[in-house]
């Protein structure tokens, strides 16, 4: 990382290039997606780099007289960047699984956001704030929970998107909307075995929202299945990956009830 030691300041280009990479990069991946997945998959992606990109320029291009807050201006334009590149976390997440990024094409887009963090944060003078996570294919397959959420979440973007785009905006949305919160919600849970009682409820929150959405797309389900016309087969496929995966949730929180209760 090309930083002025001496001066202890990023170089007044650096974090402009870098974001510049950052964002064709970007672009590359979310134009590969297939056209009628792109609204499901590359809006929130494409909605937080545009308006990270805006307060990258404006952290470069801003100008007033008093350098005072002209100062203090960058670093909360440089701040807000920072928290929409974090914000990229969950809808990665979602595009990584249907799409089954490669770990590696995972790992270059993340270093390419946490240096252009790093570079943020030298400028908002805030401490380093920690990175995206990257999708663990072994982890995934080697938790039943994990694997059978991926492939709902799988098997439910692959349905609204051949469905009617009459009902996106209806049904559709409230599905994806349901299932992507609870996918991100398990990776949340399973990040960390918890060591204390407070990482316990967190991680019992995140599987009681996972559960809670889940629940909410069953309800969904019913109304979908009735537009759409569904064969039985689809309808037992998609109806057992649903009742499969809380199940398995209800299990592990009784689980998680017995080893981490007693944490303080």
């Amino acid at each position: 990382m090309a930083v002025l030691r001496s001066q202890r300041q990023v170089s007044k280009t650096e974090f402009e290039n870098t974001f510049s990479v950052l964002f064709r990069q970007t672009r590359e991946y979310t134009l590969s997606i297939p056209r009628r997945r792109q609204r499901w998959l590359c809006t929130e992606v494409n909605r937080h780099m545009n308006a990270a990109y805006r307060a990258v320029i404006e952290v470069g291009e801003f100008f007033c007289s008093n350098k005072a807050q002209r100062i203090a201006h960058k670093k909360h334009m440089a701040a807000e960047a920072i928290e929409h590149l974090l914000a990229l976390e969950k809808p990665l997440a979602v595009m990584w699984n249907i799409q089954r990024f490669e770990t590696d094409k995972m790992a270059r887009w993340v270093e390419l956001i946490s240096k252009e963090i790093s570079l943020l944060c030298s400028i908002a003078e805030c401490e380093e704030r920690s990175g995206i996570m990257i999708l663990d294919w072994q982890v995934i397959h080697s938790a039943n929970f994990l694997q059978n959420m991926s492939d709902l979440h799988r098997y439910t973007h692959s349905k609204v998107a051949g469905a009617k785009s009459a009902y996106d905006s209806t049904e559709g949305e409230l599905l994806i909307s349901a299932v992507d919160d609870a996918w991100y919600c398990l990776l949340k849970a399973n990040q960390k075995v918890p060591t204390t009682r407070k990482e316990y409820e967190k991680r019992r929150d995140n599987i009681s929202k996972a559960i809670m959405r889940i629940r909410e797309m069953q309800r969904y389900l019913l109304s979908y299945f009735n537009l759409m016309h569904y064969s039985e087969r689809v309808i037992n496929e998609w109806s057992l990956l649903l009742t499969t995966e809380l199940k398995l949730l209800f299990a592990i929180q009784k689980s998680d009830k017995s080893r981490f209760e007693s944490l303080t």
